[in-house]
């Protein structure tokens, strides 16, 4: 008796194939050849993909990740990412650097660095604005004026603004932020000069508001 054997399809042989070469090894060499799914695939060159369509598509089963990369944490270079955990980027703060204060100038009558150091105010990115140093009179009397510096136009608060501050011998003041940027000082009432605490020292440094008030 003889037994007839029908040819296999090629398409049968090329799935054969894939079994066979699924069964054997751990990986598989891709330089110049097609990338096999299942195996380890090694590589030495620069794989493009370029399509006029989305070139690669990755669909995972639900609760899996399309993609994942290995412990390497360089970074990728020009990686563009609409969303973090759901959140779009812009909902993110920027990174917060150190505060560059602008040197504020005396008024007449007034100096800095008495004690702790020039005036001088800046703005951090949430609209905070912050004075350091201090004034004190230039010549040991009281000033004849309370105007103590103005400020520049951007850190102008668009109400008066009523700020403690500490002044000389453990005396408690406050200066006065106006709208056109005038900064004025205010003694203690209790304090009866007739050269006041302030002529001797107003400290500056911990004193903040925000902007746009």
């Amino acid at each position: 008796m003889k037994f007839k054997f029908a040819k296999a399809a090629p398409a049968a042989w090329f799935v054969a194939g894939l079994v066979v070469a699924g069964s054997v090894g751990t990986a598989a060499a891709a330089n110049g050849s097609y990338i096999k799914i299942g195996l380890s695939n090694v590589g030495t060159k620069t794989t493009t993909l370029s399509s006029t369509s989305v070139p690669l598509k990755l669909v995972a089963p639900a609760g899996k990740a399309p993609l994942s990369v290995g412990a390497n944490t360089t970074k990728v270079p020009n990686l563009n990412a609409d969303k973090l955990d759901g959140k779009d980027s812009s909902a993110f703060q920027t990174k917060i650097g150190n505060l560059s204060f602008t040197s504020l100038t005396p008024a007449t009558g007034w100096t800095g660095n008495c004690y702790s150091g020039s005036p001088g105010i800046a703005a951090s990115v949430d609209g905070v604005v912050h004075f350091h140093g201090d004034v004190c009179s230039s010549d040991g009397s009281q000033p004849a004026s309370s105007l103590i510096f103005t400020i520049p136009s951007q850190f102008r608060p668009s109400t008066t603004k009523y700020l403690t501050a500490d002044l000389c011998n453990t005396n408690t003041g406050r200066i006065i932020v106006q709208s056109n940027g005038e900064v004025y000082v205010n003694d203690d009432p209790a304090d009866t000069g007739p050269t006041y605490a302030s002529a001797c020292f107003v400290s500056l440094d911990g004193i903040t508001y925000t902007l746009p008030y």
